[in-house]
């Protein structure tokens, strides 16, 4: 997420190539919890013992939208942070990330969201931002936060409140896939990518370009589709 315009600090050309990546966060996001909400409700669904779909595949989505906030920030405010500009849109995250906090606390008070993928969104666009200017850097910063996790399992200490949240995205090691981002982009590969139009292209450049959006409104309109096919369904 974190879908930053580069024309709010300079004219620059927009790399359709970030869209597409985004925007197949955004498609492989709305099939997962389509597929959630159709099991919660009692409906057909993905069997429920597919790991493969059920751990590895959010863990993907969250991959690709903080790989995405890291190129954002480095096509953004490189070679110059413009801080009025990542300010406003880091508050607007902020914002969002708390109203999703206190709906959930209220409507289910036994899994709210206290740390979810917009807090993570937040907090990594904020550290990121100190390091545009500095790829090099970032990429052994990432390197450091993820190897004891591959090599030794180890977990980071974050805020746990004791109980299930419905969507829990800790920081660290999360800030590891930001500062990818940000090198990858440092190296143009990412303006030598593009999706071929007739490969979808064009819908998930138009899934990237709203991906904010489409993150807060999906849920709710797949909830309330999943529940009138069960009362309809029988």
């Amino acid at each position: 997420l974190l879908n930053i315009e580069p024309g709010e600090v300079v004219k620059k050309q927009r790399i359709h190539g970030l869209d597409q990546i985004r925007g197949t966060g955004v498609l492989l996001m709305i099939i997962f919890h389509f597929s959630y909400d159709l099991r919660l409700h009692g409906l057909p669904s993905i069997d429920s013992d597919i790991r493969l779909f059920w751990h590895w595949l959010p863990r993907l989505i969250v991959f690709i939208f903080l790989f995405c906030v890291g190129c954002s920030l480095r096509i953004a405010h490189f070679p110059r942070m413009n801080w009025h500009s990542f300010i406003k849109r880091f508050c607007l995250i902020s914002m969002y990330a708390l109203i999703i906090s206190i709906v959930t606390y209220i409507l289910f008070p036994n899994r709210w969201v206290y740390f979810g993928t917009l807090h993570c969104i937040a907090l990594c666009s904020l550290c990121g931002a100190l390091l545009v200017n500095y790829p090099r850097f970032s990429l052994l910063l990432s390197i450091l936060i993820i190897s004891p996790v591959i090599l030794f399992d180890f977990k980071y200490p974050w805020i746990n409140l004791g109980h299930g949240s419905m969507d829990y995205e800790p920081f660290l090691p999360w800030f590891y896939v930001t500062l990818l981002g940000i090198f990858v982009e440092s190296t143009g590969l990412l303006r030598k990518f593009h999706i071929s139009n007739f490969g979808g292209g064009n819908i998930l450049s138009f899934l990237g370009k709203k991906a904010l959006i489409i993150y807060l409104t999906h849920q709710p309109i797949l909830f309330g589709l999943t529940f009138l096919l069960r009362k309809f369904s029988g």
